[in-house]
Formats: structure tokens, sequence, C-alpha cells
């Protein structure tokens, strides 16, 4: 199998964000932590998830890659280059090559604009003047995407959500991107229309070798759709692996709650589902040690007080959990 070249690298990656307090409310009292030190790369031409709870920090960690929001902590580098603090003017033009598709296709179109320009905006962004070229391009993308020419001259009301995703999709495409960050881009959509979005995706990436971060919760779709996965719980990381691995053999104990929620395949084979007790902790207070052991079935005495770094286990399976130390942990 030829090793893949690897596009984007995120390393110890944080987002925090400021609680005010104080008798004027300008005073940090605490930090929210979205994201809270998280580690993996993306090769050229795969898709790699990111799965876990809400509230878990899996669309703030690929709005601060995409440094919508500013990085706390950490570094970012795209095709080698560090992009974590180029500046707003350099960080536009990079823009090209990194395009977001969001959750809420209602909600990420602009409804006063047609379609056509919707799609055209971020061409004239990139500075492309040549009118036609631009036209050319337009229908192009919405060919592509299976937009009609008479649709281009329609606002975004009148369309169902399905059909608002492609126009996501297409805006997405037009500028020719080496990285598309999708967003939960069909938890809004009907089931029906997800699978036609996600196979549309599918040959997008096909004819043009893209190469996606897709943000989900829902397991069956990450494993639909991702070639590796990387499970978050409470802003950190805690389990990378190739998709068949993770869902035939997780390691990590929340990994493993997490599965055992998917139906079984097979109507006589009996699965045992795994109830985590208790609520996922405040990311504004986090426990100590790892951050999984309050709920843990597996709790050690370690977790309570040392965190667990990422180690690879195997090829392509790393985890973050004491369970698999290979050295004895000294406690500080």
């Amino acid at each position: 199998m030829i090793e893949r070249e690897e596009l984007l690298r995120v390393e110890n990656l944080k987002k925090y964000f400021p609680i005010k307090g104080g008798v004027f409310g300008n005073t940090t009292t605490q930090h929210v932590k979205a994201v809270d030190g998280i580690t993996f790369n993306v090769k050229k031409g795969e898709t790699f998830g990111i799965v876990g709870e809400s509230g878990c920090g899996k669309s703030t960690a690929g709005r601060t890659i995409m440094r919508m929001m500013e990085p706390t902590e950490g570094k970012i580098f795209f095709q080698g280059q560090d992009i974590t603090n180029i500046n707003k003017d350099e960080m536009r033009k990079l823009r090209k090559d990194i395009q977001i598709v969001f959750q809420d296709p209602y909600a990420s179109l602009n409804p006063r604009m047609r379609v056509y320009k919707i799609i055209e905006e971020p061409l004239i962004n990139f500075g492309i003047t040549d009118k036609a070229e631009r036209h050319r391009r337009v229908l192009e993308v919405a060919d592509q995407v299976g937009l009609s020419q008479a649709q281009l001259k329609r606002l975004p009301h009148e369309f169902s959500g399905g059909q608002r995703q492609r126009i996501g999709i297409a805006r997405a495409l037009i500028s020719k991107p080496k990285l598309i960050i999708a967003d939960e881009p069909v938890s809004a959509l009907d089931v029906s229309i997800q699978s036609q979005v996600l196979n549309l995706m599918k040959d997008l990436q096909k004819e043009f070798g893209l190469t996606y971060i897709f943000i989900s919760h829902d397991l069956s779709v990450i494993k639909h759709f991702c070639d590796r996965i990387g499970v978050m719980y409470l802003g950190k990381m805690v389990e990378v692996s190739e998709k068949n691995k993770l869902y035939d053999d997780p390691l990590h104990p929340y990994s493993k709650a997490l599965l055992s929620a998917l139906p079984s395949p097979h109507p006589l084979q009996k699965k045992e589902r795994i109830i985590l007790r208790g609520d996922v902790p405040s990311p504004a207070s986090p426990p100590n040690g790892c951050t999984f052991h309050p709920r843990c079935f597996s709790c050690m005495e370690v977790c309570k007080a040392v965190k667990p770094e990422l180690q690879l286990m195997d090829e392509n399976h790393s985890v973050s959990c004491h369970l698999y130390k290979t050295a004895e942990v000294e406690y500080v």
C-alpha cells in the first residue's frame, strides 16, 4: 500500500474561551477549554473523521484549524507550512485551498443573494477579475453538484435542505480547494437526503482528489464516509484509528461505550450496551487526570491523578488511556 503524503498536521491545538466575572465583568475568572491539546494529521486524498458527543469540541476544532477562531496554543501545519500565526491577508489567500461546508444549509447562505452570486462570491474574494472565467467556473461547478442553470437564478428559500447543501458544497468547491472541512454537513437533512449528499461528496473526492475533515456525532455516517477517525471527549482526542480497527476493536473505554450504542448487524447476535454513569463534566472545570475517569467503567487510581498521553499502540492506531501504558507512571 502506497503511503499518502501528509496535507495537514495539528499539534497540541488548544482553544480556550474566557469566562468574565468580577464587579465590572471584565476580569477573566475561568476558561472554557473547548479544545484542549489535540494532535492528529490528515493525508492527501483521505477523509479524516472527528466524532464525539455534542459539546466535545469537534466544531470548534474545525473552525480553529481554518483560523475562523484564533488558537490559544499549539501549531497548525498545512502542506508543511506553519499557518498558526500568519497574518489575515496571508490567511485569506490560503483559504482558497481550505474551505468549509457548514452544518445548517438554511443559516449558512445569504437569503438575499441569488444562488449564482453565492457560488461566484469566493472567486471575487480571491481576486479573479475575469467575468467570463468566473461565469464559466460557476456553471461548471453547478453542473458538478447537480444544479441546473435555471436554479442559479433562484434565491436560497426556494430550495430544499438537500439542494441548499449542494449550493454550500458548490461554494466550497469553486476555488478548487485541497482541503474541505465538513462540519456536520448532513445532520440537518432528512435521512433519505443524507445519502445523496454523502454520495455526491464521495464522487467529488474521487474526481478532484479532495481531502476532507468530516465532523459528525453520527457513528454510522462516520463509518460509511471516513478512512480514519479521531474520537473526541471533552476537548481531547482520546483515540485515533483506521476506521475498521476502531469499529472492530476499540481500545478507549469511551470509544467502546460509543460504539456499543450501534445496532448489531445481525438480528440474532446479542450486543451488550455500555451505559455511562453521570454527565459530561463542564469544560470550564474538567476533572484532574484523565477527563473521562469520573464516568469510566475501567477507572484506576492513576487515572484520577495523571493525564494520559496519546500513544501509538499499532500501525495507524493511537489511544490516550492508562490501561495501555507501556511504562510505569510516576506520580508528581
